[in-house]
């Protein structure tokens, strides 16, 4: 699929260290929010999440997800929300992220979007010359709890504005992009699911999402913790024997 590639090459594009503000919500009958400012090493995901109210920073994945974050990728979520009274909080992570590469062909680019396993592909009947927009039901082959429903995308560049994903127990990823200095990065993002009680007794919604403003980049590592470990030195090569 033509917006799959494109969407991995400008990931690839990435600034080597970004920064941001994200606002969450964590919704488990009943609803709190934080406040998060996050420094990403973007080659490999590594960074410093820093709780804005308690001032407590800690070396992880970014929460809630990259900036970067490929959502037709290939990808592991987990995420939790801790009550207390009527306080919520919790962590969500996306990790492992693996992005999706299709070799180009011969056929129409409708025959290629058409031709992803586990999906039939078409266009959505909302397409205009200013948004794309492929709507994906699953097939036989399609074995995931999870799956992607709807990608939007940009047809100048093929690079995608929203990615929708849904799943059993009415699970729902909501991936939402902006470009910001030239960036492709996380508008917002939004993970739902309705969870059960033991024995089925019970049943909730649960919902993690978060608002992603105040992009900053830069080359070099705004926090030492974030500096790479120099490489290994080469080992010496065996001197001949006389």
């Amino acid at each position: 699929m033509a917006v799959a590639n494109a969407t991995a090459a400008i990931v690839q594009k990435a600034p080597p260290y970004v920064t941001y503000h994200v606002h969450a919500v964590f919704h488990a009958a009943g609803e709190g929010t934080v406040d998060r400012t996050v420094i990403v090493r973007s080659d490999d995901g590594v960074s410093v999440v820093h709780d804005d109210a308690s001032g407590k920073d800690v070396l992880r994945p970014p929460f809630p997800a990259p900036p970067t974050f490929d959502a037709l990728a290939k990808f592991k979520l987990s995420g939790q929300i801790s009550m207390s009274g009527k306080k919520r909080d919790g962590d969500m992570r996306i990790t492992n992220i693996r992005p999706l590469h299709y070799e180009s062909g011969p056929s129409s680019a409708d025959a290629i979007a058409r031709s992803v396993k586990g999906y039939v592909v078409t266009y959505a009947p909302d397409v205009t010359p200013a948004l794309g927009h492929l709507h994906l039901e699953r097939n036989a082959l399609m074995k995931d709890e999870h799956w992607m429903r709807d990608v939007w995308y940009d047809p100048a560049t093929l690079i995608p504005t929203r990615i929708l994903w849904g799943g059993q127990s009415n699970f729902t990823l909501d991936a939402r992009y902006a470009t910001v200095g030239g960036h492709w990065l996380l508008q917002s993002i939004e993970v739902a699911a309705i969870v059960h009680a033991p024995m089925w007794l019970g049943r909730m919604t649960v919902a993690i999402g978060g608002t992603y403003d105040g992009y900053a980049f830069s080359d070099v590592a705004p926090d030492p913790r974030l500096v790479p470990s120099p490489a290994p030195a080469a080992s010496p090569a065996p001197s001949a024997a006389p």
